[in-house]
């Protein structure tokens, strides 16, 4: 539920953040603000070969751990996404804009860092084999991703609103808004894959435990 709060401000505080601060001129013509949503499709597609080969399913191992893993790993590169738009806010604070291919780096990685969660979490859900239960499961899954996911969302874009500006301080008070909530839901993020790890830690532990216990 908060990988998707944080990802979904690619179209509310981050998409707001480069029509107002990100150089978006090439050769003179200005890259329309909406078309920056087509980085994290693209970012899909041409990740999708890589992801293939990182999580191909092995013979050994334990598949919940696995899927612990999966999660961590998403987990961090949606924090290595925030952390690269942080740098990008902070070169706005100190140079007036930043750069576009900074920005268009930090959305690839945060569309990378959805493969890693969606399709694993799907999976697993289709993968109990209980008549009814998939279903309802499903509708849950839906409801914390997409409706009060996107409540949080909104909520958390809403830190970056510069209704109280005055108009001597409104665009450096604007900026360190960004500067401020990219950098919060960095170390979010990355509380998060924290946690994450302790949970994988210990189903490995679990895991190691009861093999050597089958072995003697």
């Amino acid at each position: 539920m908060l990988f998707w709060a944080f990802a979904q401000q690619g179209g509310s505080s981050i998409s707001l953040y480069i029509d107002r601060f990100v150089n978006r001129d090439i050769l003179g013509y200005s890259v329309p603000t909406a078309m920056f949503q087509s980085v994290n499709a693209f970012a899909v597609m041409l990740c999708g070969v890589v992801l293939a080969w990182l999580v191909k399913e092995s013979v050994s191992g334990n598949r919940t751990v696995r899927i612990w893993g999966k999660f961590a790993l998403g987990l961090g590169l949606m924090s290595a996404g925030f952390c690269i738009l942080t740098l990008s806010a902070r070169w706005s604070a100190a140079y007036g804009h930043s750069s576009m291919p900074l920005m268009v780096l930090g959305l690839a990685v945060m569309g990378f860092a959805e493969l890693f969660i969606d399709p694993v979490a799907m999976s697993q859900i289709t993968r109990i084999d209980i008549p009814g239960v998939t279903g309802v499961l499903t509708g849950i899954y839906m409801l914390l991703s997409g409706a009060i996911a996107n409540y949080l969302a909104g909520v958390i874009a809403d830190q970056t609103s510069q209704s109280a500006f005055d108009a001597s301080g409104a665009v450096n008070y604007a900026i360190n808004a960004y500067v401020d909530v990219f950098e919060q839901i960095t170390w979010g993020a990355l509380a998060c894959v924290g946690v994450v790890l302790l949970i994988w830690l210990y189903q490995s532990f679990k895991f190691k435990s009861r093999a050597l216990a089958v072995e003697s």
